[in-house]
């Protein structure tokens, strides 16, 4: 009956660990998909961003590259103005 009893208390507090292991694991990634989906998050607010950015860059050049032209074209006139 003591042997009954003892390999009882063993399968019980087998038991035990594993649900208290569970539980611990769940909370673990719970916290893990909460962090992952900030960072996801963060990642598309900085995407959006930088994207922002590149746009603005590239207008900046086309009008640098249009100014850039004008320039250009009035050399070329007073150099020939001036042969």
């Amino acid at each position: 009956m003591n042997e009954v009893i003892g390999f009882a208390a063993v399968i019980v507090s087998i038991f035990a660990g594993i649900l208290f292991q569970h539980g611990r694991m769940d909370r673990l990634e719970s916290k893990f998909t909460d962090r992952l989906d900030r960072l996801e998050s963060k990642l598309n607010l900085m995407q959006s961003e930088l994207t922002g950015r590149i746009d603005r860059v590239q207008s900046d050049l086309a009008q640098f590259y249009r100014e850039l032209g004008r320039h250009d074209a009035k050399i070329e006139s007073i150099e020939k103005k001036a042969s």
